[in-house]
């Protein structure tokens, strides 16, 4: 098993309610993700979706929704590429990330 970069270690903190045992704290190691034609589209259609954005803020009124119809078009079509697998990994990540690029290439790390 490869060990992550640990920074906080377990504490035992005692409280009036009796003692509180704080586990430590890692961020796990991970390689670059794994990039074939098939997860280019969909990280090219996840852009798209984040860059949709700048229509609503171009366009007074009408943009936020122009803006939300292409990116749920772009959505809809990113979610057809990915496995189910990757599928479940990238709404796991999406609670996590603001974004939809950042959970999605996430979600291509082993």
């Amino acid at each position: 098993m490869v060990r992550g970069i640990g920074f906080l270690s377990s504490r035992n903190l005692p409280t009036p309610f009796g003692k509180i045992e704080l586990p430590s704290f890692e961020i796990p190691r991970r390689g670059p993700p794994q990039m074939d034609e098939r997860r280019k589209k969909a990280v090219k259609h996840a852009m798209a979706c984040d860059l949709t954005m700048l229509v609503g803020l171009a366009i007074p009124y009408v943009g936020g929704f122009i803006g939300g119809q292409i990116s749920d078009l772009h959505g809809a079509e990113m979610r057809k590429i990915l496995t189910a697998q990757e599928m479940d990994k990238y709404v796991e990540a999406d609670k996590r990330f603001p974004t939809t690029t950042l959970p999605l290439l996430y979600s291509f790390v082993r």
